[in-house]
């Protein structure tokens, strides 16, 4: 099974190095017709019950480490074909719940490792080429009260590194090829809750990673040498969240993340050319909380929150791009986060950072392929829009934070090859 998300901000994402061949790009749509002499694969899944699992790990010591990983899906499907055309037709659909918890518990000693993970999916699927034509239409709904991930961890003693995460995806599509084609169309609609909940407590730890991720919809498309047609059509009504709240005593260094987005987008490619039409709507609310308190550290802690209604990232390391895409977010964006340094509050750098945003659109192009940029974007935000960050600390090296309030941002480069 393949996770796809990955969300980036507007105006961060980098991009490849360029293609040699740089082609002529030409008006396409995306509409998901199959090549002619395809191999097809045609999907119907329909979960209709709760899937739910949850596993509790408690020792008084662990010597040699401490590990534990739940999982949920309601629909999986996943598709391939190797120097062929594959035609790819899915239709997923859950109306029941769809949650997983971890708690892992090391009441004291030393361990080399604490590791709590846990991942709800509503549906994920993925279809792929290698040499050949990617074309397809992918349908994924949501009506059930919803996905939630809750991971919570404890040790009372000292672990060498620690990381806890809970990763909450309602709908999740990628399509991927190499030295291919994509012509495709996605559509998403989600009416229930997502939810990612990281709570942990650790006594002592050299290194610690703590995240908390929710996405509502989400697709992802990577093309090598291949270039890519998508269409994307993308609706949630239910909360986002994302929630964490991590505490220790000592340690080195210490990251808490945290990122929730109603509808995320992204596409990269390094052939001739990216032709992407998207439509995304959030009527729901969007929440991040992260609150991480650190009695005394020695490196850097880090407390960072994201939250975002619609995200559309279109990166080219070809020749052209050509993108239009429609926002509208109707639901508010709640962000806050907060680094407490604790009774003593002594320790190394202290970063906290809060980014709310409605709408955020981004495109690349690559401009030693001389590549140009063809954009039309319409944006409507009418949610409110609030970020808030935190810290209070006694003595440290360095303390700095940030707080970002956006309702809507577009962001479009051309980019040359080995640019930061």
């Amino acid at each position: 099974m393949r996770t796809h998300v990955k969300i980036l901000m507007a105006g961060t994402a980098a991009v490849a190095a360029s293609l040699s061949l740089c082609g002529v790009a030409t008006s396409q749509q995306a509409d998901g017709a199959p090549a002619a002499g395809s191999n097809t694969y045609l999907n119907d899944q329909v979960q209709l019950g709760d899937v739910i699992a949850g596993q509790t790990l408690n020792v008084q010591q662990a010597t040699s480490g401490a590990s534990a990983v739940t999982t949920s899906v309601a629909n999986a499907v996943s598709a391939g074909a190797t120097n062929a055309d594959l035609a790819f037709q899915s239709s997923q659909a859950v109306s029941g719940s769809v949650a997983a918890s971890t708690s892992v518990l090391v009441n004291g000693g030393g361990s080399p490792y604490l590791i709590g993970s846990t991942s709800a999916t509503g549906n994920t699927a993925t279809a792929s080429t290698c040499c050949g034509t990617l074309s397809g239409t992918s349908t994924q709904s949501l009506t059930g009260p919803g996905v939630g991930a809750t991971s919570d961890a404890y040790h009372g003693g000292y672990a060498a590194t620690t990381s806890v995460d809970a990763t909450a995806l309602g709908n999740t599509q990628g399509w991927n090829t190499n030295a291919g084609v994509i012509n495709a169309a996605s559509n998403q609609s989600s009416y229930g809750g997502v939810t990612a909940v990281n709570t942990a407590t650790v006594q002592a730890t050299d290194e610690a990673s703590y995240t908390a991720t929710a996405v509502a919809n989400d697709v992802e498309a990577y093309g090598t040498t291949s270039p890519v047609t998508l269409s994307v059509n993308q609706s949630q009504a239910g909360v986002t969240q994302a929630l964490a709240a991590n505490t220790q005593d000592y340690g080195g260094d210490a990251a808490s993340t945290t990122s929730a987005v109603a509808n995320n987008f992204n596409v990269y490619s390094d052939s001739y050319g990216n032709f992407i039409d998207a439509t995304q709507s959030n009527t729901g609310a969007v929440n991040v909380s992260n609150n991480q308190t650190v009695g005394t550290w020695y490196g850097t802690t880090a407390t960072t929150g994201y939250g975002v209604g619609n995200s559309t990232v279109v990166a080219n390391a070809g020749s052209y791009t050509q993108a239009t895409t429609d926002q509208n977010n109707a639901g508010g964006i709640t962000v806050n986060a907060s680094l407490y340094g604790g009774s003593l509050g002594d320790g190394g750098n202290a970063y906290v950072s809060a980014t709310g945003v409605g709408n955020a659109v981004s495109g690349y192009a690559c401009a030693t392929c001389n590549g140009t940029i063809s954009a039309h974007n319409k944006q409507v935000n009418s949610g409110s829009v609030h970020a808030g960050a935190a810290l209070t600390a006694q003595n440290v090296t360095t303390a700095s934070g940030v707080a970002s309030a956006v309702g809507n941002t577009a962001t479009y480069d051309v980019v040359s090859s080995g640019s930061n």
